[in-house]
């Protein structure tokens, strides 16, 4: 899994920014957010973006909310439109990961018709009654 950098701004980017790593972690991917707090931990902009770049290196989505961050490596920019709620925003944020390749939106879960089918395969192959 390739990672990236996600910088976000604009009305409600710290909100988004928590809905999309709890997004990204439901969908199975490894995501870190970098806020002002990380970025203080991590000895300012220079080192968060060298910590963006280490994540992204190793397959983890950065979502940063931080102003001024230039992470190395690949990132994509996103101002979020003000009439947008953060899941709103998320979800298209989600799309264009996609649509680059970088997320699966798939959660790997089986649905109904595809549950009963497994169920009778076992079924005829005596693992279950």
């Amino acid at each position: 899994m390739k990672g990236i950098t996600v910088c976000l701004s604009g009305a409600n980017a710290a909100d988004t920014a928590k809905t999309l790593g709890a997004r990204l972690i439901e969908l199975g991917h490894n995501a870190e957010q970098i806020d002002s707090e990380a970025v203080n931990r991590l000895g300012g902009l220079a080192g968060a973006a060298h910590a963006c770049l280490l994540l992204s290196r190793n397959g983890v989505i950065a979502v940063s909310t931080c102003a001024g961050l230039k992470p190395e490596g690949e990132t994509l920019a996103v101002e979020i439109d003000g009439n947008d709620t953060p899941d709103f925003a998320a979800e298209k944020i989600l799309d264009t990961l996609a649509s680059a390749g970088l997320v699966s939106l798939e959660t790997g879960d089986y649905s109904p018709e595809e549950e009963e089918q497994i169920r009778r395969r076992l079924a005829s192959l005596g693992y279950i009654e």
